[in-house]
């Protein structure tokens, strides 16, 4: 009788302990939801507010391991959103290393930290890890991550010089993509979407599917994303040249990013607008809008800003033949573009820095410089 209780009462605590872990896991998996709900929800109106309401969340002793691997994952998306590689990388990689993720959440952050070698412009890296995540959805037949996967892949293939994949790529892409319902997730693929044929001279394709995104943004009536889909599409414009209808389309961008009161959206804006007037020979304008710019971007948390700005005031420097000044500036932004490893940018201003040297007739560093750049 001893032995029948004593076998009674392990059942009974291995019976409490399967309850308490299916109740746990449970719970966690409500708790997982709610909270993703309720932050996509924010993400999709002001992801700069999301972004450190998760940083209170993460630095809370009590956090359950599995609770913080997933917000690290979100976290890493909003940083794409806000335009912070650092943070992006930063948190991707740290919710890799848990070990924790579900293959879902896996592929997520793979997609997200792709996106943060692009911003970077490590496009080697940016392949490699686009690469994996489509691997990964097309493993678990995760279709609607398999679409941004390929998109992402599709942009890193053309960064590389590999268009004939990348075409293979968004034409696989499109069929999962236009039966997509029209919400916040389909326009930030559509956007990346038409960015690539952009990039690939398919300029109706592309202004069709911006098109397509800033409906979306416009429905969902929030500035931070109207300034970025407006944005977008005054680049698309900037690739055939035609600078009217860019800039007004960057002014538009401009207006929501004010309404935002995002410094770093105003900055991207008028940098552009300066680029733009300055082609249309306004050079007054121009100048002042790119004043206004560096200001602005000195007020953001994003150095690629701050780097992006003065490149193009050095581009205006080198039109008005003041070579001394423009050295003095490419200096100072390529160890900026070093010290957070803008391997895109780093480049792209050393070969200027090339150009500004042989115009002042200093050849030897002008094929040191060109050389490293390489």
């Amino acid at each position: 009788m001893l032995r029948y209780g004593e076998s009674l009462r392990k059942n009974t605590t291995w019976l409490m302990i399967i309850v308490i872990t299916l109740y746990s896991n449970y719970a966690l998996s409500y708790n997982i939801s709610n909270i993703e709900q309720k932050l996509n929800h924010q993400i999709s109106i002001n992801p700069k507010a999301v972004f450190y309401e998760i940083e209170s969340l993460l630095v809370d002793p009590e956090l359950n391991v599995n609770l913080k691997a997933i917000l690290m994952v979100l976290q890493s998306e909003v940083a794409y959103f806000i335009d912070q590689p650092e943070h992006i990388l930063k948190y991707s990689r740290a919710a890799l290393a848990t070990g924790l993720l579900t293959d879902t959440w896996h592929a997520r952050v793979l997609i997200s930290q792709s996106r943060g070698y692009f911003q970077r412009g490590q496009f080697n890296e940016f392949y490699a890890t686009a690469n994996m995540a489509v691997i990964k959805t097309e493993q678990y037949n995760l279709s609607t991550y398999k679409i941004s996967a390929l998109v992402e892949r599709a942009y890193a293939n053309n960064l590389l010089g590999n268009n004939d994949q990348a075409i293979k790529d968004l034409a696989l892409a499109i069929k999962y993509l236009e039966l997509m319902p029209n919400v916040f997730d389909k326009a930030i693929i559509l956007e990346r979407f038409s960015a690539v044929n952009k990039r690939l001279g398919n300029i109706k394709v592309a202004l069709k599917y911006q098109h397509q995104a800033n409906i979306i943004y416009e429905k969902i009536d929030t500035p931070h994303y109207l300034s970025i889909g407006y944005y977008n599409l005054a680049r698309i414009y900037q690739a055939i040249e035609n600078w009217q209808d860019a800039s007004v389309w960057m002014l538009k961008s401009y207006r929501q990013a004010l309404k935002d009161k995002n410094k770093l959206n105003q900055a991207f804006s008028l940098s552009r607008l300066s680029e733009y007037q300055n082609n249309l020979g306004n050079i007054k304008e121009a100048n002042k809008y790119l004043n206004e710019a560096i200001i602005a971007a000195d007020l953001s948390a994003s150095e690629r800003v701050k780097i992006h700005v003065r490149k193009n005031m050095a581009k205006i420097l080198a039109q008005n033949k003041a070579f001394i000044e423009c050295k003095t500036l490419l200096l100072e932004t390529i160890t900026l573009a070093e010290t957070y490893q803008m391997e895109r940018d780093k480049i792209e201003l050393m070969q200027m820095l090339a150009e500004t040297y042989f115009s002042l007739g200093d050849f030897e560093s002008a094929y040191i410089t060109l050389k490293s750049a390489k």
